[in-house]
């Protein structure tokens, strides 16, 4: 039976936009963007695990055609992108859960060093599962920082506000997984021209072909409105990736993508393929 859980087969998409932070909102204020689309991982997980400490490290070496993010492919790169994260699930009566967790990132450049980064968050999350057919709904608080590496300074900071909801269906006696999922989030940012409100809906399909073999296929869609200029973003994001359990603990993942990302400042305009190898030990 598939056993990949439906919060972290959403956060695939989710962590696709995560590693972005970095400087999305940089690119619409005369600076140049500094953002990662990063595929993220899918690991199995068992209840059992529920109401235990968790943490993981991840280590990714990622190919893109884009890496300055313009309107042309011609800054291909190769970024080393290692996480660690650890994270805490309470169980709160038979229907609600209170996660949270805590991650640093460094996002270092092969040949566009001057964009290395490192990141810190956490993100509290409080779920509500009314029965197991039936969606998930969440509410949940994250703040985060950027820092550039190369000359020490922020890129920006910003708490985000999100409500969302999503959902799985099993088929193919149980080997295959659907999902659908949406989201609303709310940044408040400094600088102040990074505060946006951001809508993102997500939907695709996991498979596993093998008790040790698992791969996903997803589509996601992007909105961000910005709140203190003239900027509005869609970006459109589909992926892949293979995940394959090398030990109890260890797990491969190799990954692609393609985005598009529309916006009123043209700077911020661009599209970008990528490729991943990744390795994560789970503990």
């Amino acid at each position: 039976m598939l056993r990949v859980s439906l919060l972290l087969v959403v956060c695939l998409a989710g962590a696709g936009f995560n590693g972005a932070r970095a400087g999305e909102a940089l690119s619409g204020s005369g600076m140049s963007a500094k953002q990662i689309e990063d595929l993220g991982e899918i690991v199995e997980v068992d209840s059992d695990v529920a109401g235990k400490l968790r943490a993981n490290v991840n280590v990714r070496t990622e190919f893109t055609s884009n890496a300055e993010l313009t309107g042309h492919h011609d800054s291909n790169d190769f970024i080393f992108l290692p996480v660690m994260e650890v994270g805490y699930t309470q169980p709160l009566g038979p229907k609600f859960s209170l996660d949270v967790a805590a991650k640093v990132e460094l996002g270092l450049y092969a040949n566009n060093d001057e964009r290395a980064f490192v990141g810190y968050s956490i993100k509290s999350t409080l779920d509500y599962h009314p029965r197991p057919n039936l969606p998930r709904f969440y509410i949940g608080v994250e703040p985060y920082r950027y820092d550039n590496i190369d000359v020490g300074d922020m890129l920006t900071q910003a708490i985000g506000f999100s409500a969302g909801t999503d959902w799985g269906y099993a088929f193919n006696n149980g080997k295959s997984l659907f999902f659908i999922g949406y989201s609303y989030t709310g940044f408040v940012a400094d600088p102040d021209i990074d505060t946006r409100n951001q809508h993102r809906a997500v939907t695709g399909v996991t498979h596993q072909f093998r008790p040790d073999l698992t791969g996903t296929l997803f589509y996601a869609w992007q909105y961000s409105d910005f709140v203190n200029f003239d900027r509005h973003d869609s970006k459109h994001l589909v992926g892949l990736s293979l995940i394959y359990q090398l030990q109890q603990n260890w797990f491969a993942t190799v990954g692609g993508s393609w985005v598009d990302n529309d916006s009123d400042v043209n700077r911020a305009t661009f599209q970008s393929v990528s490729g991943s190898l990744g390795v994560t030990y789970q503990f």
